[in-house]
């Protein structure tokens, strides 16, 4: 049982301006495998420059340098999970996935983000593997598991509410039949289509092909110049009357000069505005909104656990904006669901610019995300329309595609066998260790 790190590099399909600059010409990351005694499991870890506070060659440094550490607490839940007789849906509960991944996060000596959610992933992978159950169900048991607790904890009998609640993740994913399923539209999540900062007749072309490909939410980068933004916003509305927006300007909005033109964009179908000022003005700001005005989204400014809860059920406060690179493992952000859901807030998945691995496990957690709450919410998983990933590493086949503005988590199908979670491997099956010289991806010398 060993670690391998794989570094990739994605150029973007065209220079992606947002309101702090260009993206720069391409993305790039790590793809950690662990090979373990059934297979393979997955994760990803890619820092986003001018966000992440660590940058790929800290990751690489911390990766290769605890290498052993990290393995030999992977041996250690191999052979937990081994001496377990009664199965991993008690083995590996969220209690148990929350120590287990602090564990594997202090064999790096570091808290780096985008470290704690690759690890978390690897672990996530390796435990869906174990049971043959998808990633998105495993996702979702322990957010029902961590909910029914909440519950439980709020009252020793339960409100129907609170019933309703817990019990809202339920068996709809169990796939028996074809992959034609009718319940096939359950294991989808919308997803909204990203726009950059660029001129009104571009913004147009590219909500049009937006819209006919099925997207019915675009998320528009967004700059200070109010003018401009609300012509690109006009130029659309005209073409697309029933598209909905969202509009994040990266933090690059100040209060004073967005008030001659607040009853303008009140004029749209705009769901929020994310992280529409610096963190340091952002309780503020939402507190000076008026009623009419679109909600507010919190993305830079609730990044660390405790800023997140300090903005729990704070006024025109609506959304979280969750980006697990820039901030941290799957058992946190299951939490972090848990909470706002309590206080009546939505969380929304979001990409860094993430490679195939990392998409399809916000994929999971958005869907286990609209099973908590109850409801169709559209999550930021179209990244990968803007980078051209060469690498063609066998996690390609497994990752189902965007159709029709949803991410689908319907189980794939190749050489007559339906697979279920993120790269998942059989002995009858191909590893990645006899495609690697082809794929793309360079070995990082360890």
């Amino acid at each position: 049982m060993s670690l391998h790190f794989y570094l990739y590099q994605s150029p973007f399909v065209s220079e992606f301006i947002q309101a702090k600059g260009s993206m720069g010409s391409h993305r790039e990351g790590i793809l950690i495998e662990w090979k373990h005694s059934i297979g393979s499991a997955w994760a990803e870890c890619a820092p986003l420059p001018g966000f992440s506070k660590e940058s790929l060659a800290d990751c690489v440094n911390i990766l290769v340098t605890h290498k052993s550490e990290m393995e030999k607490q992977l041996d250690h839940l191999e052979d937990n999970a081994a001496q377990n007789q009664s199965g991993l849906p008690t083995f590996f509960d969220f209690e148990y996935a929350e120590r287990a991944t602090r564990a594997l996060y202090t064999s790096t000596k570091h808290k780096f983000p985008s470290v704690q959610f690759a690890l978390s992933m690897l672990l996530y992978d390796w435990a869906s593997q174990r049971e043959n159950r998808p990633l998105n169900c495993l996702i979702g048991d322990h957010a029902h598991e961590l909910a029914s607790e909440a519950n439980a904890a709020a009252s020793s009998t339960p409100s129907p509410a609170a019933t309703v609640h817990a019990k809202t993740i339920d068996d709809s994913y169990q796939i028996t039949g074809p992959i034609s399923d009718s319940k096939d539209h359950l294991l989808q999540i919308p997803i909204n289509a990203l726009i950059p900062i660029t001129n009104p007749e571009e913004s147009l072309k590219l909500a049009k092909n937006a819209w006919l490909k099925g997207f019915r939410t675009i998320k528009m980068k967004v700059g200070s110049n109010h003018e401009s933004n609300l012509n690109r916003l006009a130029k659309i509305q005209d073409a697309l009357p029933g598209i909905c927006y969202r509009l994040d300007p990266n933090g690059q909005w100040e209060s004073e000069s967005l008030k001659p033109f607040e009853k303008d964009y009140e004029r749209y179908a705009i769901e929020y505005i994310e992280q529409a000022v610096p963190p340091d003005e952002f309780i503020a700001f939402c507190l000076e909104r008026s009623s009419k005005a679109p909600s507010m989204a919190a993305d830079e400014s609730s990044v660390e656990f405790s800023s997140f809860t300090s903005l729990l059920g704070q006024k025109n406060i609506s959304f979280f904006v969750l980006k697990p690179t820039l901030t941290g493992g799957i058992p946190e952000m299951i939490q972090r669901c848990v909470l706002a859901h309590e206080k009546s807030q939505s969380c929304i998945f979001s990409s860094a610019f993430d490679g195939i691995i990392a998409r399809h496990t916000l994929a999971c957690l958005g869907w286990m995300n609209n099973q908590l709450s109850g409801r169709k919410l559209t999550h930021g998983v179209d990244t990968g329309r803007w980078l051209v990933e060469n690498y063609s590493s066998p996690e390609r086949k497994f990752i189902p595609e965007v159709y029709e503005g949803n991410y689908s988590l319907n189980p794939s199908l190749f050489d007559g066998q339906a697979y279920h979670s993120s790269p998942q491997y059989s002995k009858n099956f191909q590893t990645l260790d006899s495609l690697i010289t082809r794929s793309g991806l360079t070995s990082i010398a360890e």
